[in-house]
């Protein structure tokens, strides 16, 4: 129980001020960060869309040399993985519906969210 509990007896981990903690602060700036640069993607995959340059972006990521075409489906993966739906000869409405599935989906699992923080449950009888 004790490894629960801070030395003033309150579940670890809770401040009891109400201030945030440096490392609280940085993470949220992480998943903002995270989330922009999410949004800023789906951005430029939509223009390059609009504008009828998504097949080159595609022929571009086909001729690369293996390992780095894995890199770029690594690093890239949910742009890169609609970009190859996107470019295929699969239904215009297969197409729209799967690249829009991505990119709702891809974006709200981006989205930051305030970190709960879990108290300790009493022990013993």
């Amino acid at each position: 129980m004790s490894s629960y509990l801070s030395k003033s007896g309150k579940p670890a981990g809770v401040v009891e001020d109400g201030a945030s903690r440096p490392d609280s602060r940085r993470s949220r700036t992480g998943s903002r960060l995270w989330f922009l640069w999410m949004v800023g993607m789906w951005v430029a995959f939509y223009v390059l869309l609009r504008s009828d340059r998504l097949e080159e972006v595609a022929t571009w990521i086909r001729d690369l040399p293996l390992v780095v075409e894995l890199g770029a489906w690594l690093l890239f993966f949910p742009w890169v993985l609609a970009t190859a739906v996107w470019t295929s000869d699969w239904s215009e409405w297969l197409r729209v519906v799967l690249v829009v599935i991505f990119t709702a989906g891809w974006t709200i699992v981006s989205i930051p969210r305030r970190k709960t923080t879990r108290t300790a449950a009493p022990s013993g009888p």
